[in-house]
Parts: structure tokens; C-alpha cells; sequence
């Protein structure tokens, strides 16, 4: 069989492999919606299911927000472990993984009589494997699509979505003919599809395809690798270098055998190439300098020797040293695992916090407003009408709009943005009407752009992430996400009931999210700042490597 990674010579320049972008593609996608509609579809339809059971334990209300919350804490915080998984292993084998646990944590859940028993297979076993089985699904399409993952993507969710529809009806007809048990028998088998969904997920490296790179762009990649050879080889350095632009400053490198004094160069802040391929920085300094720092480097040496010398002598003196090397060296290596770095990244940071808060302010809107339409009169019909025409027009924005935004040149974090910002200013308009009809209009255009910001949710991941470290980035922003509902959930609630004002409860979302738009704006403002200062300096060092290629 031939490799993946082959190149192929053609006449109009060299084929590399990339993804399908389509092709097996669409069965991930299909794969994706099976999984999430037999497994986590069961989630908004559990106070339906358990209403019996939950009654007969006399905890209705409380032990169903406590197995549910449970649920959600841990399949947020799954995120945690999940990157570093999928890492290690496939996606294909943890969505395997995910679907298995899931279904055993819903057949699991057949003969439980007490609360305690709920919340170790529902809530603890249900959400480490609706966690596992739905981060997959995203990490999946991301591997096989580029330019059609918005439509990817919003397939997906829209498939999702009809599930969801369909599966409270789905439980009321099982339960009109049978018990509770058996229902539940039947939704733990019909989660058992899942594995077939999972088993779809064939690693994209099966499915590669040939694109040609125009001759044109490997010239200048070529003559971009020419340079750096013809720097490596005048200057015949080897290992890492840095010499800093000052004059009789220190210069570190591995081989000090191999550097040689050189005339005053014109070259300041050039990153190059050694023949080994590790980075080496050469700026501005003269061979009096580099011989001065000669003497200092043998000085150091012997300073160097000296030291070693004396830590000889002292082993098993200080062996706390060695415990504490080790728990950094442990940590390290950790933190490299999980991919905990990203979080030094102020960009990502920001990212999480707008994500963040459209997920505490839809889990709230979510809750509340069936509340809300009883509370200005509606009878239940009615509410159930207004509720299922937004469903249904969230579920037309993500088939319709994903192809759409996939033409377009806008990035993911502005569609996004747009589509929140909205969604609460529909919301905040909802207040200002009192009859149904008005409120159905306006409910219909929040689900237009709800699907909007919600298809485009994990694409501004993904737009993030440089491909090979998306699975910790999506875990780690379900974490963040996992922690901002704990927290902010409540604080709504409590807000609400203070006031006793829902219009002042909605309008209090809108002003959240204003927050991620000027907090976004701001990086904005700081990133084109920082990018005009790299032009200018660019400018600088192009200048000099040209002189230094004159020289």
C-alpha cells in the first residue's frame, strides 16, 4: 500500500496529500448525528423519563437538577482528560469508548432505586461518556473537512438537533406502552447505534487525497531553503546560537570550536537554519566582541567545572534538590501532555470567554423562558407552538447558512459574534411584546441567528487550533465552559429572584454579552497594533539581509 505522505512529481508542479474535504467525509457527519442522537438526546427528555421514578423516591424536582447537574459537570470537565486521549490514541477509538460508556451508563441505570445509584450511572458514567463521544464528533469532521466545515459542522448540529426534537416524543410513546423500566431498556439499547457511528470514524489518513502545489510556490519555498543553506554554510556554525546585538556581550553555542571571528556585519535580528535544523539568531556584532566573549565562555567553563566539581562532592547532602527537579521535570511534562500552555495565550483566553458566555446565557434563557410566557398568560399550546418555530428556525439557519458563510471572507469568531450579539438583542426585544404573535415572529428570528452563533461555536475553535492540538483546545474550552455555568448559572437565578422581574433577567444577558463584544473589540485594537510594529520591523530586517547578502 502506498504511503499517505507520498509526493508525486506532475508537470504543473508536486501533489501532497490533504484531507477529502467531502467524500467519507459526509459519513462522519452521519456518523456524528447517530452518536449524539442516541446518546445525549436523552438528556433534555430525563425529567419525562424519570417523573415516576423521581416521584416514588419523593425527590422530583431536586434530585433531577442534582443527577442532571451532575451530568453536565462531568461532561464538561471530561474535556479535561479528552485532548490528551485522543492524542495518545485515535478519536475513533475514544468515540468507541464514549459510545460503550454511555450505553452502559443508561442500562445501568434500569434497576436503580435510589438516588445515590442514579447519580453514579446517569450523572457520573452518562457524562464521562456523552463527553468523550461528542468531542470526538467535532474533532472528526475537523480532521476531514477545511473549506466545507461550516457545512460539515452545521449538518451535524442540525441532525442533532432533529433528535432532539423527536426524542421527547420518542419517550412518551414508549412510556404510553410501557413501564419505566422497560422504556428505559429500549433508549439503552437504541444508544448501542452509537457504536455503529463511532465505528464510521475511519482515520483520515485512509482517505487522503492528491492536491496539486503550482511550481510557482515550491520556486519560492525552494529558494527561501537556498538562502538559509548559503547562510548555514558561510558561517559554518552548528547547534544553537544566539548572539545579541551588543557589543562584547556573550555568545552561547553548543560547539565553540566551530565559531569564528568575522568582520563587523550589517545583520540585526536574521533568523536562520543550522544544518541540524535547530534556530540559530545572528544580530549585529563585531569580531571584538565575539572574542571577548570567547574569553568569557572559557571562563564560564571553568566556573562551570567547578561547580560540577562541588555538586559532586555534595551528593546526597541536598537530595531535596533532586525531589524538586523532578516534580518540575513531572510537571512539565504534564503540562506539554494536556496542552496547558494554551492557556498563557491571551487570544485563546478571550476566545474561551466569549464561548463561555453564550453558554450561560443560553442554559438560562433556556430555563426560563417557558416561565416567562406562563407568567404574561399563554396557555401550554401556545407555548409549545412558540417554542418548536424557534427550533425549527434554528434548525433551518444550520442547513442554510453554514454553505453560505463557507463563500464568505469573514472569520468564524465575527459570524459568531454577529449571531450573539443578535440573538440577546431579540431576546431584550422580546420583553417589549405581550401577544403571542409578536413573540413567536420575534422568537423565530432569535432561532435564525441562535443557529447562526451555535454553528458557528466550534468553528471558531477550530479556526483557532493549528490542526494537531484542536482536541485539547476544544477540552479545555469545555472545562472553562463547565466552570463559567457553575459559577454564573446561579448568580441569573438569584438575580431573578430578587427582582422578581424577568424582562430585568433578560436584558442582564444582553449586557453580558455587550461585555464579550467590547473585550473583543479590545484584542482587536491590540493585535493590529502589534501587527504594525512587526511590519515595520520586518521592513528593517529584510533591509539588512540584504545588505548582508551584498556584503
Amino acid at each position: 500500500m502506498e504511503s499517505n505522505n507520498s509526493v508525486k512529481m506532475t508537470k504543473k508542479g508536486h501533489a501532497k496529500m490533504v484531507p477529502p474535504d467531502g467524500g467519507w467525509g459526509w459519513l462522519i457527519v452521519l456518523g456524528s448525528s447517530i452518536m449524539n442522537v442516541t446518546t445525549i438526546a436523552i438528556e433534555p427528555s430525563f425529567g419525562l423519563l424519570f417523573k415516576d421514578l423521581l416521584s416514588q423516591l419523593r425527590v422530583e424536582t431536586t434530585g433531577a437538577s442534582l443527577v442532571i447537574s451532575t451530568l453536565d459537570g462531568i461532561f464538561n470537565f471530561s474535556g479535561l482528560f479528552v485532548g490528551p486521549l485522543i492524542k495518545k490514541y485515535t478519536y475513533r477509538k475514544i468515540a468507541i469508548l464514549g459510545s460503550a460508556i454511555s450505553s452502559a451508563a443508561i442500562l445501568l441505570t434500569v434497576p436503580a432505586n435510589s438516588m445515590p445509584h442514579m447519580i453514579i450511572t446517569f450523572g457520573v458514567l452518562g457524562g464521562i461518556g456523552f463527553g468523550l463521544a461528542n468531542t470526538c464528533t467535532l474533532v472528526g469532521i475537523n480532521s476531514y473537512f477545511s473549506k466545507k466545515k461550516g457545512q460539515a459542522v452545521g449538518l451535524s448540529m442540525a441532525g442533532t438537533a432533529v433528535g432532539f426534537m423527536l426524542m421527547p416524543q420518542m419517550v412518551r410513546l414508549l412510556l404510553d406502552e410501557y413501564d419505566f423500566r422497560s422504556a428505559l431498556l429500549i433508549l439503552g439499547a437504541l444508544s448501542l447505534h452509537g457504536l455503529v457511528g463511532a465505528c464510521l470514524f475511519q482515520p483520515v489518513s485512509w482517505h487522503m487525497k492528491a492536491e496539486i502545489v503550482e511550481l510557482e510556490e515550491e520556486a519560492q519555498s525552494l529558494t527561501h531553503v537556498q538562502i538559509e543553506k548559503k547562510y548555514n554554510s558561510e558561517d559554518d556554525i552548528k547547534g544553537n546560537v544566539y548572539i545579541p546585538n551588543l557589543k562584547g556581550s556573550k555568545i552561547l553555542y553548543d560547539d565553540p570550536s566551530k565559531a569564528s571571528s568575522r568582520k563587523e556585519s550589517l545583520i540585526s535580528n536574521v533568523s536562520l537554519l543550522d544544518g541540524t535544523g535547530n534556530p540559530f539568531h545572528i544580530q549585529g556584532i563585531s569580531g571584538e566582541g565575539i572574542k571577548e566573549s570567547d574569553k568569557q565562555s572559557e571562563k564560564a567553563t571553568v566556573g562551570s567545572c567547578k561547580e560540577e566539581t562541588q555538586i559532586k562532592n555534595n551528593i546526597g547532602i541536598t537530595p531535596n534538590n533532586n525531589i524538586t527537579k523532578s516534580i518540575k521535570s513531572n510537571l512539565l511534562r504534564l503540562t506539554k501532555f494536556m496542552d496547558l500552555h494554551l492557556l498563557k495565550d491571551g487570544v485563546y483566553l478571550n476566545i474561551l470567554y466569549g464561548l463561555s458566555m453564550l453558554d450561560v446565557v443560553e442554559l438560562n434563557f433556556k430555563l426560563i423562558l417557558p416561565f416567562y410566557l406562563s407568567n404574561l398568560g399563554f396557555k401550554p399550546s401556545e407555548i409549545a407552538y412558540a417554542l418548536s418555530s424557534m427550533a425549527v428556525s434554528d434548525i433551518c439557519a444550520r442547513i442554510t447558512v453554514p454553505p453560505i458563510m463557507d463563500r464568505i471572507a469573514y472569520s468564524r469568531r465575527t459570524t459568531f459574534l454577529f449571531g450573539s450579539i443578535c440573538v440577546v438583542l431579540g431576546r431584550s426585544c422580546l420583553t417589549l411584546q405581550t401577544t403571542i404573535l409578536p413573540i413567536i415572529v420575534t422568537l423565530v428570528i432569535v432561532g435564525f441567528f441562535r443557529g447562526i452563533a451555535r454553528t458557528s461555536f466550534p468553528l471558531v475553535l477550530t479556526e483557532y487550533s493549528t490542526g494537531n492540538n484542536f482536541p485539547s483546545v476544544l477540552g479545555l474550552s469545555m472545562v472553562f465552559r463547565g466552570i463559567s455555568v457553575s459559577l454564573l448559572g446561579p448568580l441569573f437565578g438569584y438575580l431573578r429572584d430578587v427582582t422578581n422581574s424577568y424582562p430585568m433577567f433578560i436584558h442582564s444577558q444582553t449586557i453580558l454579552m455587550t461585555s464579550v463584544l467590547i473585550t473583543w473589540i479590545v484584542e482587536i485594537f491590540i493585535i493590529n497594533s502589534k501587527k504594525n510594529k512587526r511590519k515595520i520591523s520586518d521592513a528593517l530586517n529584510k533591509e539588512t539581509e540584504e545588505n548582508y547578502c551584498d556584503y
